[in-house]
């Protein structure tokens, strides 16, 4: 465990800095080029720790994957749906992308395995998931309470379901879609509400057919055959959304960042903090690419409070514990309602950006389908505060120590290796003491 001493004085934001490659996009893009047929190259590949655990989990499943850290490439010979036995466990750690993942692509494979997890998934339930994937035809065995370590053997006769989704959760529905693509029949998903979309456009580049109604998600039958393609993976948009919060907050700022996806299932922050009186700027827009990209230049602005709507929350998921730092430096009171589904997903994570935000004098009420923030909060350092090993609440809280000059300690900071190991050095290299 480590430990990270902030300074004791405010910065703020000038120059470029480029996010690394999208970490939801590249989960899928391993695991697709991984069941395809033939050569996968994918550029822009991220080397973080959740990564390199689904890049093991896939190798020991058979795929041939080549990495050339030094220019962020990544080469994939798929192995055509033909999953390699194994005689020993799969270890995911606490990548809960992959666990959710990984269930739907085992279902349809006749081998058995055993798939075990890190402390934190051996604790967390995958009933409602379990469930619907063995009503397909898989069969799951869990050790304890439905949670992790799980026996799982697919089959090769899978059967579409429909699913009337009673959670918006964007893993459930992609661990689905991945059984559907080999299932005999069609697989639909009656939507709640819109979730992030990474895994419908994948799943279409290489070759399945997917088709998305405003209403319906429907995974077609008889498409099955996955062919390896080249990919270039935007930059990460919770990456970004660290920059832009701590640019609209640190008077005087002013930063771009280059190629940043902006898949619209995944830029609900950009639209919160228009809502709170921001003007982003969006240059160089891709054309014909697989995912949309664009350049962003973000200027410090006055924020004031607003209300986000349930619609709005599954575009929020990752950048909550940064709302909520955003809220209590605007003016006036800012109210995220219809929390319920993802209160049900990161509970922990809402729980501890509470109690970590307070001991900076940040206060807020988080209810189980609603959080309150009160703005024009000062920040007054109480005690040295702890990413929980929350690779969010770390970054969100580095932010937090650019915006005052009462230095603490954020204990365990090697979380933010996760997702962005560079982070601190890149946010380095932007920061300019006031």
């Amino acid at each position: 465990m480590f430990d990270f001493n902030t300074q004791p004085r405010k910065f703020k934001f000038q120059g470029e800095v480029t996010v690394p490659g999208d970490k939801s996009i590249a989960h899928r893009a391993i695991m697709f080029g991984a069941l395809a047929d033939g050569v996968t190259q994918i550029s822009n590949f991220m080397y973080a720790d959740d990564l390199a655990v689904t890049v093991k989990a896939f190798r020991e499943l058979g795929a041939k994957i080549h990495t050339e850290i030094s220019n962020k490439d990544m080469i994939i010979k798929g192995v055509n749906h033909q999953l390699k036995p194994l005689d020993h466990p799969l270890q995911i750690d606490n990548v809960g992308t992959l666990r959710s993942l990984l269930f739907g692509v085992l279902a349809s494979s006749t081998n058995a395995y055993e798939v075990q997890g890190g402390k934190y998934l051996s604790q967390r339930p995958t009933s409602h998931l379990v469930s619907l994937l063995k009503e397909m035809g898989a069969s799951y065995q869990p050790t304890t309470e439905q949670a992790l370590p799980m026996q799982i053997t697919g089959s090769n006769n899978l059967q579409g379901i429909t699913y009337h989704q009673d959670i918006s959760n964007a893993q459930i529905k992609s661990s689905l879609i991945l059984a559907g693509i080999y299932a005999n029949s069609d697989t639909k998903l009656i939507r709640k509400l819109p979730t992030r979309n990474h895994t419908e456009i994948l799943a279409n580049y290489f070759g399945a057919d997917v088709t998305v109604d405003p209403e319906i998600i429907t995974v077609h039958a008889g498409h099955s055959d996955l062919r390896g393609q080249d990919l270039t993976i935007p930059g990460d948009f919770s990456s970004a959304a660290m920059y832009i919060a701590g640019a609209l907050l640190s008077e005087g700022s002013q930063i771009t960042l280059p190629r940043v996806g902006l898949n619209t299932t995944r830029i609900g922050l950009l639209n919160v903090v228009k809502q709170m009186g921001a003007n982003i700027g969006i240059e160089n827009r891709s054309i014909n690419s697989v995912e949309p990209f664009g350049d962003l230049v973000i200027k410090a602005q006055k924020l004031h409070g607003t209300v986000i709507s349930a619609k709005q929350v599954p575009f929020i998921i990752d950048e909550i514990p940064l709302i909520a730092l955003l809220a209590s430096q605007a003016s006036g009171q800012t109210i995220i309602d219809g929390i319920h589904d993802v209160y049900l997903q990161i509970s922990d994570r809402l729980i501890n950006m509470r109690t970590e935000l307070a001991k900076l004098g940040i206060v807020m009420q988080v209810h189980d389908d609603q959080i309150i923030v009160d703005g024009n909060q000062e920040i007054k350092v109480k005690d040295d505060v702890d990413s929980h090993n929350d690779h969010r609440i770390a970054m969100m809280l580095c932010i937090a120590s650019i915006l005052t000059d009462q230095p603490f300690k954020i204990k365990n900071i090697e979380a933010i290796d996760v997702s962005y190991p560079g982070f601190i050095a890149d946010l380095n290299k932007v920061l300019v003491t006031k």
